[in-house]
Order: structure tokens, then C-alpha cells, then sequence
């Protein structure tokens, strides 16, 4: 039998080192992994929205400006960078679809910053109604 004096463990040392190499990084990865979901429906809602809002406008130029305010109010409150682009033509029947993007991040080292990204886009695509009043300049 080994006498209980003259034992020298270790586990000091593997506390340590569990926690720092085993513990921290686990637990960063679970705070990173909801930001891609969240970034990504937070593009797929701004470009439907802007969609929405560009068919339902009155002119062109007023709906992709109120598209425009939407996704920035969408990207300050988000805490998001956001563009988007629009494309199609403005006549009854025709579609118009929006594509926004957005910056992933791919690693947020809290207190330190970020560290690579991945650009996300998401589109939306409305149809003016066929019966519907334009006003063209």
C-alpha cells in the first residue's frame, strides 16, 4: 500500500488546464454559433421588408428610398452591417427583388474584436400588382 503522505497529485494543474483549453473555448463557441442564424434572419426580414415597401410605394424612387431607411434602421438596431441592392424593372405586373447582405463575423473574441467574416446575402422578391395606379414621371 502506498502511504497518503508522500503523494503528490496533480490536480492543481489539471484544473487549470482543463478550464483554460477545455472549458473557455467551449464556451465561446456557444456564445458565437446564434450570431450566424441571427445575421442571416436579420437579412432575409430586411430584404422582404424592402420588397414590401418598394411595391407598395407610390413611384420607384420613393419605395427603394424607403426601402433604403428600413434596412438602416434594421442594421442600427441589430447592431448589423446591411446593403442592399434592388433590381427589376417598375411597371404593373413586374417583379422587383431586393438582395440584401450582410457581415457575418466568423470569430468575436469578446474584448478583443473580430477575426475574419463571411458576407450572407438574403432576397425577396414582390410583384406590383397588375391593376395597380403608378405614378411615372
Amino acid at each position: 500500500m502506498r502511504n497518503a503522505k508522500n503523494d503528490s497529485g496533480s490536480a492543481e494543474i489539471e484544473l487549470v488546464l482543463g478550464v483554460a483549453f477545455i472549458l473557455i473555448p467551449i464556451a465561446m463557441l456557444v456564445l458565437l454559433i446564434p450570431q450566424w442564424p441571427e445575421s442571416q434572419t436579420a437579412a432575409r426580414s430586411s430584404a422582404k421588408e424592402a420588397a414590401t415597401l418598394i411595391v407598395g410605394a407610390s413611384d420607384a424612387a420613393s419605395g427603394v428610398e424607403a426601402a433604403q431607411q428600413a434596412v438602416d434602421r434594421a442594421a442600427i438596431n441589430l447592431d448589423q452591417d446591411l446593403t442592399m441592392s434592388v433590381a427589376g424593372e417598375w411597371c404593373r405586373g413586374c417583379e422587383i427583388t431586393v438582395t440584401v447582405t450582410v457581415v457575418v463575423p466568423a470569430i468575436v473574441i469578446p474584448g478583443i474584436g473580430t477575426t475574419g467574416a463571411v458576407d450572407w446575402s438574403a432576397s425577396s422578391t414582390a410583384r406590383i400588382d397588375d391593376y395597380r395606379s403608378l405614378d411615372t414621371p
